[in-house]
């Protein structure tokens, strides 16, 4: 079984190899040159998006909290996509960006730019972490070999791949892997209906609430519940890995309507894992842990060569959102961090810094998965954590001439600090080096409800507060206006 999911990846490093024949600049290693049409952008941010946290976190989520387990996958992210497509896609692409840092530059002013790279670097690193844990788990559970073992050879595979063809080789093996997604899912869930042992009769009513319960029975509140929701659909709004896929697009109309293309794919099988965890747990299937639910009904049920496709799709989703985020970390960090003061470097000075910066975001998310957070729960940190005042500045920005760069600037850093303290970040690093230390910590340290929704308010707050203050000529500087609201 190893030796076919070896030549799986192996054919997706021949295609990653014959692609980067034809990256020779920054930009055809970044945004592919901008040769996307349609289904190219559709596809490829669709891969991109259906990782880790939709075929194994999603599937174990649902069969253990019912459909509250997927108001992120498949139905927030779903939303996302269409918020892409409906607030950011055109306007982005139409900008001429390679990544929404430089439309803050452009719109803001540097320091807005490198305050929204160093921000967002961080979050697109865990997301990879997340999804190097899940090929880690799915190489351990075919190989038998330990976790450890498996992460250390899934992360050497993916960086090394990443660093080889850039965006173009990423979306032309995108090409492959959905396809194999595709049938992979699809394969499993009709055999597990034609098994006998499933039935959509079997689900009870209470699987369907889109509340949770702590094990009193009590509800969760509607703050918590508007956070979960809002986390997926605005937290993922600002994702560099989705967005550099639509940017690679020949026009700004391909770039909008392949973010509705990929929302209608994603929502068609993403709804798969959804299914299966929701029959398997009226079926009364127990896996060992929630992130391999999905891995080991499907060991049970399929047969050797029909696991392997479907251990192959599920590497497939891995490999396609490892290699963008990986991208979008290095594009971010040369674009927006290092251009701006070594603006003269000659094209194959920038490629290589390219591929030198790939390499070092991906063991820096190799660090993070091996320091044992589940799938679900790095998701959910990278998802949230800084984007509320990207978010905010981004959205207004682009449809409008209100505010200037203070007002950006001070939406940027509220939602930061109001992320950092509502999800607990403080006595969490403290933690990590004393667990009892960090117990002992104030409650204002240790996280609390509602902490995105606050600080998108908050963002918001301290953008319209600000904005008003250089509307009155109280506060100055950053007189830039978007090219896009002109």
């Amino acid at each position: 079984m190893i030796f076919a999911l070896a030549a799986y990846i192996i054919l997706q490093f021949a295609i990653a190899l014959w692609a980067s024949r034809f990256v020779n600049s920054e930009a055809d290693y970044f945004v592919a040159g901008r040769r996307f049409g349609l289904l190219m952008v559709g596809v490829s941010v669709f891969a991109t998006w259906f990782g880790a946290e939709t075929v194994m976190g999603a599937s174990g989520a649902i069969a253990e909290e019912g459909l509250a387990g997927g108001r992120a996958d498949p139905f927030g992210y779903t939303i996302c996509l269409i918020g892409m497509a409906l607030f950011l896609a055109y306007k982005l692409r139409d900008a001429g960006v390679m990544t929404f840092p430089d439309f803050f530059e452009q719109r803001f002013g540097a320091r807005a730019e490198v305050t929204a790279a160093i921000l967002t670097i961080p979050t697109s690193i865990i997301w990879a972490s997340a999804q190097l844990l899940a090929m880690g788990q799915i190489i351990s559970e075919t190989a038998a070999i330990s976790l450890n073992i498996a992460l250390f050879g899934g992360a050497v595979i993916i960086i090394a791949y990443t660093t080889i063809g850039g965006l173009l080789g990423d979306a032309m093996t995108d090409m492959v892997q959905g396809a194999v997604m595709m049938v992979g899912l699809t394969i499993l869930l009709i055999t597990i209906l034609v098994s006998g042992d499933f039935s959509f009769g079997q689900i009870t009513p209470e699987q369907f609430d889109l509340f949770t319960y702590d094990e009193e029975g009590t509800r969760e509140s509607w703050l918590s519940a508007l956070d979960t929701w809002m986390v997926p659909i605005l937290g993922s709004l600002v994702a560099q890995e989705a967005i550099s896929r639509f940017l690679g697009a020949k026009t700004a109309s391909i770039a909008r309507k392949g973010c509705f293309l990929a929302a209608g794919l994603y929502l068609v099988f993403g709804s798969i894992p959804l299914m299966i965890g929701l029959l398997g747990h009226s079926a009364g299937f127990e896996a060992g842990s929630t992130d391999s639910y999905l891995p080991e009904l499907a060991k049970q049920y399929l047969s050797p060569v029909m696991y392997i496709l479907l251990m192959g799709a599920i590497i497939s989703a891995i490999l396609s959102t490892v290699d963008t985020t990986l991208l979008a970390v290095s594009a971010i960090a040369q674009r927006n961090l290092i251009d701006p003061i070594a603006r003269d470097l000659p094209e194959p000075r920038k490629l290589m810094l390219g591929r030198s910066l790939t390499l070092l975001a991906g063991l820096m998310a190799y660090a993070i998965a091996a320091s044992g957070e589940t799938i679900k729960g790095l998701v959910e940190i990278a998802s949230s954590f800084g984007s509320a005042g990207i978010v905010v500045a981004l959205l207004i920005g682009l449809h409008s001439g209100y505010g200037r760069e203070k007002a950006a600037l001070a939406a940027l850093f509220a939602g930061a600090v109001l992320s950092f303290l509502g999800y607990g970040m403080p006595a969490w690093f403290v933690g990590l080096f004393d667990e009892a230390a960090a117990e002992t910590m104030p409650l204002w340290t240790q996280g609390f409800e509602g902490s995105f929704v606050i600080s998108v308010l908050a963002a918001l707050g301290a953008y319209i507060g600000v904005a008003e203050l250089e509307k009155r000529g109280i506060v100055t500087g950053g007189q830039k206006e978007s090219p896009a609201a002109s």
